[in-house]
This record gives C-alpha cells, sequence and structure tokens, in this order.
C-alpha cells in the first residue's frame, strides 16, 4: 500500500489530536481535583481526618465544644478500629487521651442516620470494653466524652451543644458514672466561641476560617504547602474519595455526567460539576431526600 503525503499529514493530525485529548483529560482530571479541594470542609469527614492529624487542631477542637481551655492532649489515634466479642467492629474518626487520663472520641456525622443516641451509646461502650485491661477493677474506667459534630440539629430541640447524662429519675442528680455524650450541632452559628467553632467547621476558604490554628492547617492542605509526605497524604485523600464515589454508585455519574442518558444521577452529577457547585455534589452523595430534591430542580 503507497503512502501519501496526505496520509501521512492525516495521521500526524490525528496523532496530535489524540495528544492534545488525554493533555485536555490530564488538564480536567487536575482541574476536578482542584474544585473537590478547593470545596472541602472540616464536615467532611475524610478531609477532618487528615486536618485532625496535627494534634493542636484536635486539642483546640476539644477546648471549645469542652469550655476547656487548659486541656492538653497525650495522645490521639485516627480512624482506631474497635470490635465486640461478635465481631461487630466500629471505626472511630478520632480516639484521643488528655494528661489527666481522660478519653474523647470524636465523630463527624454528615448524615442524621449516622448520629443516633444508639450509636453514641454504642461508641461509648466499646471504648469502655477496650479501655479496661484484664483484672483492672471497675473503678479504674477513665471518664469519657463520646462528641458527635453534626451537620444538623439531630436532637431538634435548638441547641448548639447537647450535654447528655445518666441521671436518678427521682431525684434528677447525676448518676456519675463519668460517661458523657455530646452533640455539637453545627446548624447553628453565632457569635459565641462555639457558634465561631461551627461556622469555621463550613468554612471551605482557609482565609476565612477564625481559629488560627485551624486556618493554618486547612491552607497548608488546600494551597500546596506542603512536604513529599503531606502530598502523599492528600493524594490518598483524593483516591478515598474516588472510592467513595465508585461505593455509591458516583463514579459513572462524574465519567458521563455531561453526556444523555438514562442514568439521572449522572447527569445530575455532570449538571453540578458543570456549576461548580461542589458542596452540591458531596451532599447528593449520602443525602436521599436532597438528591430527589436536585433532580427535580433540573428537571431530570
Amino acid at each position: 500500500m503507497k503512502i501519501t503525503n496526505s496520509t501521512n499529514a492525516k495521521a500526524k493530525k490525528s496523532g496530535r489530536s489524540e495528544a492534545n485529548s488525554k493533555s485536555t483529560r490530564k488538564k480536567m482530571n487536575a482541574l476536578e481535583k482542584k474544585k473537590i479541594i478547593a470545596s472541602l470542609t472540616l464536615m467532611d469527614d475524610l478531609f477532618m481526618q487528615v486536618v485532625l492529624e496535627e494534634q493542636a487542631c484536635t486539642e483546640y477542637i476539644l477546648q471549645i465544644i469542652l469550655d476547656n481551655a487548659s486541656l492538653k492532649l497525650k495522645e490521639q489515634r485516627l480512624q482506631k478500629r474497635l470490635s465486640n466479642l461478635h465481631g461487630r467492629a466500629l471505626v472511630l474518626d478520632c480516639l484521643c487521651t488528655d494528661e489527666k487520663g481522660l478519653l474523647y472520641n470524636i465523630e463527624v456525622q454528615n448524615s442524621s442516620a449516622g448520629a443516633i443516641p444508639k450509636r453514641a451509646r454504642y461508641h461509648a461502650a466499646l471504648m469502655d470494653t477496650h479501655t479496661l485491661k484484664k483484672g483492672e477493677k471497675f473503678s479504674k474506667l477513665p471518664e469519657s466524652y463520646v462528641i458527635f459534630i453534626t451537620d444538623k440539629d439531630v436532637l431538634g430541640e435548638g441547641e448548639q451543644l447537647y450535654q447528655i447524662e445518666r441521671v436518678i429519675r427521682k431525684s434528677g442528680n447525676l448518676f456519675k458514672d463519668g460517661s458523657h455524650i455530646l452533640y455539637f450541632n453545627t446548624a447553628r452559628q453565632g457569635d459565641n466561641a462555639l457558634g465561631k467553632l461551627a461556622k469555621d467547621f463550613k468554612e471551605a476558604n482557609p482565609k476565612e476560617i477564625q481559629s488560627e490554628v485551624l486556618s493554618h492547617r486547612v491552607a497548608s492542605l488546600k494551597e500546596g504547602k506542603l512536604d513529599r509526605e503531606g502530598e502523599k497524604k492528600m493524594n490518598v485523600l483524593l483516591e478515598k474519595y474516588r472510592k467513595k464515589a465508585v461505593e455509591e454508585g458516583m463514579e459513572k455519574g462524574m465519567e458521563k455526567g455531561f453526556e444523555q442518558g438514562k442514568n439521572h444521577l449522572a447527569l445530575l452529577v455532570g449538571r453540578l460539576l458543570e456549576a461548580g457547585r461542589m458542596d452540591d455534589l458531596k451532599r447528593v452523595s449520602y443525602d436521599e431526600d436532597y438528591r430527589e430534591k436536585l433532580l427535580k430542580e433540573f428537571g431530570l
């Protein structure tokens, strides 16, 4: 077969077109990553875990929620896996101990279903089970705090901070078993310390975060002021978001959202990406009611 100059030209043009297409895809991927990173807030549990790797951030959050400026942490463990005798496992977002031996579990809960009272009870029970060593007296159990940081007012009474304690019903006196459960409602913001912290939890722009320690940490993660280890952690974070999207059936929507088709979710994700509505994009992955609302909004 004779190869003409015209054929060569077409081949070269095709090669350049394919290369440009690959380059564009890479740029789009990088752009999407930037959009995701820019939209992250402390209410994103995966991002929160990376933020809390700086122990000073965990310390500050506990100081504000518990109104204890002198609180100092001795150690903390992120994504600590605990299981009961029947093999029912639970992964704690953040488990830490202060200098006095008090135990804290911090959980970020965007879904109301993930913050039901019985889940808080189970967290407290597992912490107790894994704290007391064989042969130790029950009096050795440390005082413990399970803290749910919620996107909405899960308990529905309009409080910024719910402090749940066991009481003796007739007298109203505290049972004093050393177990405390707290719900921090970030939907209620204000000018007090808790209200400002609630606002910081939902702020994507590090320059608008009022807490200096949180602002500095978020800025360092978002603006790329990281060492090689820090960059690796952010790449791991983005990979976790991708896997989360796969698990929730979102990846197909990410890839085909701009194309016409029968997959309404894919079309919705495409529209949200196109509009730069990253907060809505994340929310539809876990909030079914909100997803239906947006499908109606876009006529899908």
